[in-house]
């Protein structure tokens, strides 16, 4: 499958699946903000482990926001801490300034920086997480809505079984 395939029928899925889900648009962008959220933790690889549960206990839609966690994957890995961490660093640290030079003596000190920097990139994933999820929130919803409200006035099928229903009844017309 070429990547330009793969990328309408990735499309196609994730919007499918968010358009079509079974659920308020309330708790559908709830769990698209819930997602944001934990896409920027420094969590990679258990973030739909953590999804689920907090999805569950806010009662958020838990199929929505599960396409967004893959925003951090190991490809994307490296800029987005570093950027989560940037921010947070700038937060937490306003005085000191980050420079290429600081970060080559941090990085000599591997084990180090991992345990003085927790806190900036939780902070930087806290930040960086709210300014991509507020606006998904309100987005996603507005989408929702925008698309239920055409599918009604078009009268399009809900799923399959509608696709049946509509057919029979514009032949007995």
């Amino acid at each position: 499958m070429k990547p330009r395939e793969l990328w309408r029928r990735l499309q196609q899925i994730v919007f499918h699946n968010i358009l079509h889900a079974d659920d308020t648009p309330h708790r559908i962008a709830w769990g698209v903000f819930i997602g944001a959220m934990i896409a920027f933790t420094p969590t990679l690889g258990l973030q739909i482990i953590l999804y689920l549960p907090v999805a569950a206990l806010l009662r958020a839609n838990k199929v929505s926001g599960i396409p967004i966690l893959f925003i951090s994957n190991p490809f994307t890995a490296v800029p987005l801490y570093y950027t989560t961490w940037s921010v947070g660093a700038a937060v937490l640290h306003p005085e000191k300034e980050v420079t290429r030079a600081t970060i080559k003596t941090w990085l000599g000190n591997t084990g180090r920086l991992l345990a003085s920097t927790g806190g900036e990139l939780w902070m930087g994933a806290l930040v960086c997480g709210l300014i991509v999820a507020l606006p998904s929130y309100f987005i996603t919803r507005w989408g929702i809505n925008a698309f239920r409200h055409l599918r009604e006035v078009r009268r399009l099928p809900h799923g399959p079984m509608d696709r049946r229903t509509a057919r029979r009844s514009k032949k007995n017309r």
